[in-house]
């Protein structure tokens, strides 16, 4: 038994466990580490799908499986096995038509556990996908096989480049924002069965009813046997994961949106937010 027996830790990772460099501080690495030797046990949840987020999971020593595909996958890195899968519903494969038919113009993707399926613009992201050892398929929709775990809707508006951001990752102005917004909308309207997060203005992920980060770290907590959970994010996609937490904290470089919100704050991204939030447990 040790000093955090029973805790689960939760983190998103972009921004949270790494710095605005895209780098884990050493901070994080000491402090999650002694954590796990005082019996604690760390989970990342992330909007990456299974694939995507292998080539990065095992940079930070973590003890648990990790949530991925905002909340629709419970995955085992270690054992390499599913422990919990949320599919889309049925009626997911309409309302991707109906969006697709609508917004020729943006890119979209329904990913499946390992691997995407590509539609409408690729805006080089596909290219993108690739380098992180994601397999991109092309075929007609009703030919994508189950199950259906998420599908992503992005675009690559013009306006200013992000500090640190890709080249097609631009941010948007309030035309965008009318555009996606409405799209959030479409997804979230009363029996669509989905749900979507928006972690970027110009991309919106979608999952079943039920696969929020935070829903889903709920079912990891007691999956494990834990009694606390401890959550930590930085975006409007981790508000779920923070509401769901015994104790959550924001980086303090993180969402006005959320650092307005009551949770507790940490020192930036780029300082240590998990070393942070474990020193106050």
């Amino acid at each position: 038994m040790g000093k955090y027996t029973g805790i689960l830790l939760v983190s998103d990772w972009d921004r949270t466990v790494t710095g605005p460099d895209r780098k884990i501080p050493p901070a994080n690495t000491e402090a999650v580490l002694r954590f796990m030797e005082e019996g604690g046990l760390l989970s990342i949840a992330t909007g990456h799908t299974r694939v995507s987020h292998r080539s990065r999971w095992s940079e930070l020593p973590t003890n648990a499986p990790h949530v991925v595909f905002n909340g629709a996958e419970i995955y085992d890195y270690r054992a390499e096995r599913s422990l919990w899968q949320g599919p889309l519903p049925e009626s997911a494969e309409g309302l991707f038509a109906g969006l697709l038919a609508a917004h020729p113009a943006l890119h979209f993707e329904l990913q499946c556990p390992t691997e995407t399926y590509v539609f409408g613009e690729d805006m080089g992201l596909a290219e993108i996908m690739k380098k992180m050892g994601v397999p991109i398929r092309e075929a007609p929709l009703s030919q994508v096989p189950r199950p259906r775990i998420q599908f992503a809707v992005s675009g690559s508006p013009e306006g200013p480049k992000g500090e640190g951001e890709p080249d097609w990752f631009r941010y948007s102005n309030g035309d965008i924002d009318a555009l996606f917004g409405g799209i959030a909308a479409a997804i979230n309207a009363p029996g669509t069965g989905c749900r979507c997060s928006r972690s970027l203005p110009f991309l919106i992920e979608a999952q079943a009813d039920g696969c929020t980060k935070g829903e889903t770290a709920r079912r990891l907590l007691e999956m494990l046997g834990c009694h606390t959970l401890v959550c930590c994010g930085d975006a409007m996609n981790d508000l779920s994961l923070l509401k769901a937490a015994d104790r959550a904290f924001v980086a303090g470089d993180g969402a006005k949106e959320l650092l307005d919100m009551g949770f507790e704050i940490t020192a930036p991204s780029g300082e240590g937010v998990l070393a942070d939030a474990i020193s106050r447990l």
